[in-house]
């Protein structure tokens, strides 16, 4: 027999507690004392039976109400119960069920940032501090730090990075830092800070990643385009001399030559030469990248270098209509090499001039932004912006697009600046394109 649910089941009890009233009433009246006793009996044993049976359902509800604000899912309910028209144990059984999937998600994200090669910091802002709720292995094993949730904690480790956001208010930025740890190297970090909101809750989602890995993956990319244009080159002249000269040997394995073979033979000769000049004239470039001297600094005043590069291009700034300006102030030293510096400048202002020749408005502007321990030293000219689909290889060897182009001069810059334990990057959004050399102070 089917039992009845709760409500039914309440209502039949006060039914019989109100009959039994009734009864009692009538039995006063009648004055019958033995019925009036066993009808009260009767009515308080069914009084507090429904008592009971009131508490009961009461407390199981209680139960489970309990353990949803404390988020224990440790309940568990036979078959038979869950199929009673009970709301709350239908309730539970859902929420559980998406308590589950949810954890089943959140350890899922959790093995994919652990998995990712960079720091991931996530932090719940509080009252008047943050508490760190997600910190990946990777940010973990950067730092060898412990799992942290304390904020004022994780001060204690790091204090540069924690410095770094908190003296910018935790704003949404993208920059670098110099972190250095128990008296190791300095290292500089790309460091970007995103802010989230998610049920009137705000998060800080902090990305960290060290400057050297992302160069260290860039120049294996690099070595490995390296080659492939070294090997399309040597391929491109040997190919050619081997042929000729496998032909010219037929010529002169010949019993008679006519004034045609000659011919044939000095063509040959001279197309040899031609492609063994051209293969020597690669080599002597790819030298001139692997082979650079290491710089002998000393300081010098970067307003005067830029004068004196300014001066060697006057002519053909007037030639070709340019307007070259200088914002930097004449008390800035540099600690370089200044012929090599001067170089790196030297190849950035052709690039300027080949990229403002047809431009409406021929402009080519040198500033600087300092900060403590950074100068940055930027190269912009009023050119077209470069094609975002060849952005990437811009600093290749011998990568060019210019038609007489060799395709050093960016690479042999940014390799003397990286000997000057700098970087020199390129930057462009909102039609302004920037080369940018970077320098220890």
């Amino acid at each position: 027999m089917k039992k009845l649910n709760f409500n039914i089941s309440l209502v039949i009890r006060i039914l019989v507690i109100t009959i039994l009233l009734f009864l009692i009433a009538f039995f006063i009246l009648k004055k019958y004392p033995f019925s009036i006793t066993l009808s009260l009996i009767t009515t308080i044993t069914v009084l507090v039976e429904t008592i009971f049976f009131v508490q009961n359902h009461l407390s199981q509800n209680q139960k489970i109400i309990h353990a949803l604000l404390y988020d224990d899912f440790s309940l568990n309910f036979s078959q038979s119960q869950f199929k009673k028209e009970n709301s709350t144990i239908k309730l539970y059984q859902k929420i559980k069920d998406e308590h589950t999937f949810n954890s089943s998600k959140e350890i899922l994200y959790h093995q994919l940032l652990n998995a990712v090669s960079s720091g991931f910091l996530i932090l719940k802002k509080e009252e008047n501090d943050h508490k760190i709720i997600f910190m990946n292995k990777h940010f973990q094993n950067m730092f060898n730090i412990p799992q942290l949730s304390s904020w004022n904690y994780l001060k204690k480790f790091i204090p540069q990075f924690t410095n770094a956001l908190e003296e910018r208010q935790f704003e949404e930025i993208k920059t670098t830092i110099d972190i250095q740890i128990n008296g190791e190297e300095r290292q500089t970090y790309v460091i970007q800070n995103s802010k989230t909101k998610i049920t009137n809750e705000e998060y800080d989602v902090i990305f960290l990643d060290s400057i050297q890995r992302v160069i260290d993956v860039t120049e294996k990319e690099a070595w490995m385009n390296i080659m492939k244009v070294i090997a399309h080159e040597i391929i491109n002249s040997l190919t050619p001399i081997y042929s000729l000269a496998n032909t010219t040997k037929m010529y002169f394995e010949s019993d008679e030559l006519d004034k045609q073979d000659y011919e044939d033979i000095k063509l040959s000769l001279d197309t040899i030469m031609n492609r063994s000049q051209h293969l020597q004239t690669f080599i002597d470039q790819y030298r001139q990248l692997t082979m650079l001297p290491s710089p002998i600094k000393s300081i010098h005043n970067l307003n005067e270098i830029i004068q004196a590069i300014q001066q060697s291009f006057r002519n053909e700034f007037i030639e070709k209509n340019i307007n070259f300006t200088s914002s930097v102030s004449s008390e800035i030293m540099v600690n370089v090499d200044r012929i090599q510096l001067e170089q790196v400048f030297i190849n950035l202002i052709k690039n300027a001039i080949y990229s403002v020749e047809n431009s409406p408005e021929r402009l080519i502007e040198i500033s600087i932004i300092q900060s403590e321990n950074r100068l940055q030293i930027i190269v912009h000219d009023s050119g077209n912006l470069i094609d975002e689909t060849i952005v990437s290889k811009i600093f290749l060897p011998f990568y060019t697009t210019r038609k007489n182009g060799a395709g050093i001069g960016l690479t042999l810059s940014k390799t003397i600046i990286e000997a000057h334990k700098g970087y020199l990057f390129y930057k462009q959004n909102n039609g302004i394109k920037q080369f940018v050399i970077v320098l220890g102070m």
